[in-house]
């Protein structure tokens, strides 16, 4: 493997960078506040250049698979090279043996040249026309490899260099949504505080509830049919996504009539936590966070509108307290 290859591959931190970048660019939500300008041209710049950090990876791989046949056959050929160049010189002094003139291939301090200028065919007697034609078709074959080797080592040098710029591209994205997702996580520490100060408690989650493609508002408090108040949050994603538990604990399947078929979790952490609106139920009893426990759906009085309602109950207040902060600060599409 050449040095330059190496060089670029060797370490994995450009690969370990892509994988960030590409879970930046389709995981990290908004800022709590609403849209930040320029980041939705931000991610899309991380997706393209992450697709042809791959695009290159590939072809990288290609070359060098390339380079190393062409060595490989550029060794093997120049041996052949060899033998035949011997059989030629041999050919060449019988010949020289016999008519007492000295070839123009023997006078030559270059071989091939030799055979060019004179035909070896032609200056040796007793000649051995078939060491002759392998030691021409090798060496035919011999300048054939290493004008392919050449090429390749100039494609290589050319998409090497374009690792490089596709790398400080990349780094320089990556700085700025690090710098985005500081901000992101800040505003929501502040919003748990403020729902702290409001008396909510804040309860952190181990694993999103939610495990697949989502969205959701802070909708603590809005009003709801009968004089109702919501007290949860509701996470819209699509029937049969699959519902995990936001922490380790003892899971419980049973339905109602406003919530339809519905999960109650009692968590490790002493907390409860109850999800509803579900399609399927998944795995019940002990489990740990990241469990599938159910499946979003639109059960319930939630008909046409397929989404998970979840509350959490923390042991301390022994009622719901507003889940938003806690479930922001885990997942994706907040807004």
């Amino acid at each position: 493997m050449s040095a330059t290859f190496r060089t670029v591959f060797g370490a994995k931190k450009l690969a370990r960078l892509v994988v960030l970048l590409a879970l930046f660019s389709s995981l990290t939500p908004a800022s709590a506040s609403g849209p930040t300008p320029g980041l939705d041209e931000l991610r899309n710049d991380v997706g393209d250049l992450t697709t042809r950090y791959h695009q290159l990876e590939s072809e990288l791989h290609a070359i060098q698979s390339s380079i190393e046949n062409n060595e490989r056959r550029l060794s093997e050929v120049q041996g052949q090279v060899d033998v035949h160049r011997s059989s030629v010189i041999q050919t060449a002094v019988v010949g020289f043996t016999r008519s007492y003139k000295t070839p123009v291939v023997l006078e030559s301090e270059d071989l091939a040249e030799g055979v060019r200028v004179e035909g070896l065919s032609d200056a040796a007697v007793g000649k051995d026309d078939d060491a002759i034609d392998r030691f021409s078709a090798a060496l035919a074959e011999l300048q054939l490899i290493e004008s392919a080797l050449d090429e390749d080592l100039a494609v290589q040098a050319r998409t090497v260099a374009e690792v490089g710029q596709l790398r400080d591209a990349l780094l320089s994205d990556l700085e700025e949504l690090e710098a985005i997702e500081a901000a992101r996580v800040e505003e929501i520490k502040q919003r748990a505080e403020r729902a702290v100060a409001q008396g909510h408690t804040f309860v952190e989650l181990e694993v999103c509830p939610v495990g697949g493609a989502h969205s959701f508002i802070d909708s603590w408090g809005f009003a709801r049919s009968g004089g109702r108040r919501h007290k949860g949050v509701d996470m819209m994603a699509n029937i049969g996504v699959p519902l995990l538990a936001p922490v380790s604990g003892t899971v419980a399947h049973r339905g109602n009539r406003v919530g339809g078929l519905s999960y109650h979790l009692q968590g490790d952490d002493g907390h409860y936590y109850y999800g509803t609106h579900l399609s399927a139920y998944g795995q019940s009893g002990y489990v740990e966070a990241g469990t599938i426990i159910g499946y979003v759906g639109d059960t319930g009085n939630a008909a046409g509108i397929p989404h998970l309602h979840l509350e959490i109950h923390p042991s301390t207040l022994g009622r719901a307290t507003n889940p938003y902060p806690s479930v922001a600060y885990v997942c994706s599409g907040a807004s």
